[in-house]
């Protein structure tokens, strides 16, 4: 989609892959509102409503999307791949998401993927490789003596071109292909000088096609794929000593919980 106005080639993928939602919830956008996108929800029988401005929240669509960001950043990251395969990753993040178990109640313990299609969802095509792996690949149209294993990158699967396992596949000329033929790199070959040399230059090639990659500045100004931050004992138990509203609140929790646990204890025993 290179337009904001193209929004409605998407929804019709929707409508044809998944089916036809019976309310649609937007941010009140106007490719999402009105025209084409309008018209092809009124035909399907998609009920269009939008959300107050600038009330992000109110929309439960918000979380999920600031956890497939999140996800995206930390996998670019990660692999340091160019920022031009960004559509590549979101796509992969989100196959992930939907074939995973949430903490959403309504979905009774199933993945979003067999809610919403009423089939057990298979996770084979995600579960072997990862974002931007090595792998070496079939590629028919190398002649002798060069040999038909080339080295490329793991771009997630292929829903659309190929069987069941194929896969979309990075070659060094900065190409992407579709490929159902394809292993990961041996332990001797992910040591051997010579493999480290031309995973060198094959990074080296395709930074000068694609761009430079992405690095963790990139995602500064984004608040929603920061790392989440977790509790650290000991600044807990400074602030503690620093505050003594909250000790007092600590201490009083504590002595209730032990207050609980005595009485039922006591009732046990009886």
């Amino acid at each position: 989609m290179k337009n904001k106005s193209d929004a409605h080639e998407a929804l019709s993928l929707l409508f044809s892959d998944v089916g036809v939602p019976h309310t649609m919830i937007s941010d009140g956008a106007k490719e999402q509102q009105l025209g084409a996108f309008r018209r092809k929800a009124r035909e399907a029988d998609c009920n269009l409503k939008a959300i107050e401005p600038h009330t992000q929240k109110s929309n439960a669509a918000e979380g999920s999307i600031r956890e497939l960001k999140r996800g995206i950043s930390r996998k670019m990251c990660k692999s340091r791949c160019p920022k031009v395969l960004w559509d590549h990753c979101a796509e992969m993040e989100g196959l992930i998401r939907s074939h995973t178990a949430l903490n959403i109640f309504s979905l009774d313990g199933e993945v979003p993927e067999t809610y919403v299609t009423g089939q057990t969802a298979d996770i084979s095509e995600i579960a072997e490789f990862e974002w931007y792996q090595w792998i070496y690949f079939r590629d028919t149209a190398m002649q002798l003596p060069e040999s038909k294993e080339v080295l490329g990158r793991y771009l997630g699967p292929s829903r659309d071109v190929g069987p069941a396992m194929a896969a979309k596949i990075l070659k060094g000329n900065g190409q992407v292909m579709v490929r159902s033929t394809f292993r990961a790199l041996t332990p001797d070959e992910e040591i051997s000088p010579t493999k480290i040399q031309a995973r060198e230059e094959y990074t080296v090639m395709v930074n000068s096609k694609l761009g430079p990659d992405y690095k963790p500045e990139d995602f500064a100004d984004d608040p929603d794929t920061l790392k989440p931050r977790y509790l650290n004992p000991m600044k807990t138990m400074k602030m503690k000593k620093r505050h003594p509203m909250l000790k007092h609140m600590i201490s009083t929790l504590t002595r209730r919980s032990y207050s609980l646990e005595g009485t039922l204890w006591s009732r046990v025993y009886k």
